[in-house]
Formats: C-alpha cells, sequence, structure tokens
C-alpha cells in the first residue's frame, strides 16, 4: 500500500491579555500582530501511523505533552507513542504551562481540544503520496556565544562560532502532482524582535511558512532544529522588521529547494523512542556550587528589595533553589533525582526524523544528523517536553547564559542524548 498522508490545521492566536513567555519580567500581550498557527500532518502506511503536530509555541512541558497526548488518542485513535508534539519555539507567543492565571488556564484547555481537533481532521482523508528531499543553506542565524576580552561568555554575536546552515525541505504531493504538504527543518531561535515586544508573534519561521504557501500554494510545517546557541543574525528591539527580512530570505531559500525536488513513490511509517535519564547539573564542585548558591542568595535579596513581582526574580530564584539542591546533594552524597527526556524517531519512507525535548547546541543537531544510519534525517528540537538548555560538553567550561542561567543537567547529558538518538534511528527498518 503506497503511503497516505493527511492535513488539518487550526489558529490557535490567544486572546489579548495572555502572559507572554520567552523573555523574564515582559508581562502580558497587548497586541496581535500575526497569528498563531498549529498543524497537523498524518502518515499512514496500512496499519501504520505516525501523526506530527507543530505549534507556534515556545515550548510545552512534559506533563502537558502527556495530557495532550491522551487527548488526541481519544480524538483519533491515534497511540500516544506515535504521536509527536513538536514546538517552533517562537519567544512572541502566551505562557501555556499550568499557574494561577485564568487566561492561561483557559487557553491551554481549549488549545487541547484544537489539536485534537485538527489530529481527527487530518485522518479524515489521507491521501496517496509522494514524497521527495531537497537541501539548501541560509545565512539568517549566527553563533551567539560572544567571548569578551575579559574571557565572559555573553549573548552576542560570534562569527567564527559554530552555525549549522543547512535547510532541509521533505515535500508531499499527490499521484497527479498536486501539493500536499512540505515539511521545513531549520536552526535559528526565533528572537528576531528582542525581549520588549509584547504583540503576538510566529516570528521569522511564521513570514517564512506564509511566504512558501503565498507563493506555491504547497502548506508548509515549520519544524525547529538544535539553535540552542544560534541566533537571528538581524535583531532590533520592539520592530518586526527583521522577522520579516529573516522569514523572506529564508522562504527564499524554501522555494528554490522544494522547485528542485522531484518526489517518488513511497512507503513505510516507523516509529522508535527511547527515555534517558539525565544526570543534574551539579555546578562542577562543591565549593563552586557553594559560592554560587551565596552569590544568587544575596541576589535574590537585592532584587526582593527592588521589585518583589519581576520575572527576573523568579529567573534567580529558580537558580537558587537548583544550586541550593545540588549543595545539600554534594553534602549528603545523595544523588538528585534525574532529568527525564523522551528521544523519539519516525521513518516516513525512506526518510528519518528524530527529536529531542530540549534545547539542544547546533554541534550537537549536527553531528546526529551526520553519523544517523540513514541518508535522510532531520533533527527537531523543543519536541515532546522541554527540560531545558542542553549544551555541549566543552561549553561549561565556559559558562555563559546557556549554561548559568538555563541548564538543569550536568556535561554528560549532551552526549547522552546524542547517543540515544543515534540508537532509536538504527533501531528504524
Amino acid at each position: 500500500m503506497p503511503l497516505q498522508i493527511g492535513l488539518s490545521r487550526a489558529d490557535i492566536t490567544p486572546p489579548i491579555g495572555i502572559p507572554m513567555v520567552g523573555y523574564a519580567g515582559r508581562g502580558v500581550s497587548t497586541d496581535i500582530h500575526d497569528p498563531l498557527r498549529a498543524m497537523a500532518l498524518v502518515s499512514v502506511d496500512g496499519d501504520a501511523t505516525h501523526l506530527l503536530i507543530v505549534c507556534d509555541l515556545l515550548q510545552l512541558r512534559t506533563e502537558t505533552v502527556a495530557e495532550y497526548r491522551e487527548a488526541i488518542h481519544a480524538a483519533s485513535g491515534v497511540a500516544p507513542e506515535r504521536i509527536t508534539i513538536s514546538c517552533t519555539h517562537t519567544h512572541y507567543g502566551p505562557s501555556v504551562d499550568r499557574n494561577d492565571d485564568p487566561i492561561t488556564n483557559g487557553y491551554r484547555e481549549n488549545l487541547k481540544h484544537q489539536l485534537a481537533g485538527i489530529a481527527r481532521a487530518s485522518l479524515n482523508k489521507p491521501r496517496p503520496a509522494r514524497l521527495g528531499i531537497g537541501r539548501g543553506t541560509c545565512d539568517i542565524a549566527i553563533n551567539r556565544r560572544e567571548k569578551r576580552p575579559d574571557g565572559v561568555i555573553v549573548l552576542g554575536n560570534n562569527p567564527d562560532g559554530p552555525v549549522d546552515r543547512e535547510l532541509i525541505v521533505v515535500k508531499f504531493e499527490g499521484e497527479s502532482g498536486e501539493p500536499i504538504a512540505c515539511l521545513v527543518n531549520f536552526a535559528c531561535h526565533p528572537v528576531s524582535q528582542a525581549s520588549q515586544m509584547t504583540a503576538l508573534s510566529a516570528d521569522f519561521p511564521g513570514r517564512a511558512r506564509d511566504m512558501v504557501e503565498e507563493a506555491t500554494g504547497v502548506p508548509c510545517l515549520y519544524l525547529q532544529g538544535a539553535c540552542g546557541d544560534l541566533n537571528p543574525v538581524r535583531r532590533m528591539v520592539n520592530a518586526y522588521e527583521p522577522a520579516r527580512a529573516s522569514g523572506v530570505r529564508l522562504g527564499g531559500e524554501i522555494i528554490e529547494a522544494l522547485n528542485r525536488i522531484e518526489t517518488r513513490e513511497a512507503s513505510g511509517v516507523e516509529v522508535a523512542s527511547t527515555t534517558v535519564a539525565l544526570p543534574r547539573y551539579m555546578y562542577g564542585s562543591q565549593g563552586d556550587a557553594e559560592m554560587l548558591a551565596v552569590e544568587l542568595e544575596s541576589q535574590v535579596a537585592r532584587m526582593e528589595a527592588q521589585d518583589p513581582n519581576s520575572g527576573s526574580l523568579w529567573w534567580a530564584k529558580l537558580r537558587h533553589q537548583r544550586v541550593s539542591e545540588a549543595v545539600e546533594s554534594w553534602k549528603s552524597g545523595q544523588p538528585l533525582d534525574t532529568v527525564e527526556a523522551e528521544l523519539q524517531a519516525w521513518r516516513v519512507g525512506g526518510i528519518a526524523f528524530t527529536s529531542a525535548p530540549g534545547e539542544i547546541f547546533t554541534e550537537n543537531g549536527a553531528l546526529v544528523k551526520r553519523e544517523s544510519p540513514h541518508g535522510d534525517t532531520l533533527f527537531l528540537g523543543y519536541t515532546n517536553g522541554s527540560i531545558g538548555y542542553v549544551p555541549t560538553r566543552d561549553a561549561y567550561p565556559e559558562g555563559g547564559y546557556e549554561v548559568t542561567h538555563a541548564c538543569q543537567v550536568d556535561p554528560d547529558a549532551g552526549d547522552m542524548i546524542n547517543n540515544a538518538c543515534l540508537d532509536v534511528l538504527n533501531r528504524l527498518g
């Protein structure tokens, strides 16, 4: 039986006034610049089915993914382990995970039913499909781990740092050549508008997607890659122009790649997954952890005196909590609870995909693609959960935001994820 593909979509733009996520202390949304979208693509071959859902959101926590998978399973019949939920990682979307805000909790519940609805709709009329793959490159991203003259790593521009500029496009079309969908895999943080923008936006992935659809008529799903240490070259405070420009540049490369793709008959849908227990970050040594705990305790006290409601204070408290837990672990000798991460792989036709639930550095994503046993492999971050940053082993001694502020796993974690992704890829036929 030939491969069959079905597609459905929904507008998931929340109401103005919902708390935003992606930067600390920004507050609530005040406008809608462009809509947020969710798209569901189902791949069917006989009794084998895989469902991919992509959302214009920053991230979804593991417990949220589990809840949504159950709702999608109830609506569609697709087993939860054969459902992949990925986020584009836009920093101009809503908070989704449970908190005390009624707008957030209402949006979260409604989003669950929207995703279940498009999953069911995608299964209504799957069509026989041919597929093909194309490649290109795009230069909108730059390594952001800039080293100052004093050796400190800051969020800036590092033109000599590693960047995976590979653009991969997968095209599905019907037996008569009519377009069904395309998947776009590229790595770059959607932070074009910097931290002050309070208008909801899909950032450059949304503009690239819209451009592709307007120019070609092919529905486009953007699959965010390993962009933990990559930012757009063009950024501007509280202005959409860099997002538009980067989206147009990327969109042009996608269209070029699409036009070069020749599709072929395809068959086969497989899914494999594993869960790895990642060690918690112990901050090098007991002495280093104790020094950092004292420093953060003082920082929290200063911030509480200045503004007890700031988002930055929330971040400082979270860091202090994690470091304090590490200090207690050093003292007691009792290891901290591990961080669970689901690594998934699936194959559609002769093309393989693998995913991780975190902010993976570009070097590790490129390594998995390069060492995959499959000739054509896509790597997705921000998928089936959210565990924070997973730097490369070499990044830990250097420090920087990704290591010092937003990481909860030890230096072994990156290699463990690489190996687990390659393991599940090897389990695919």
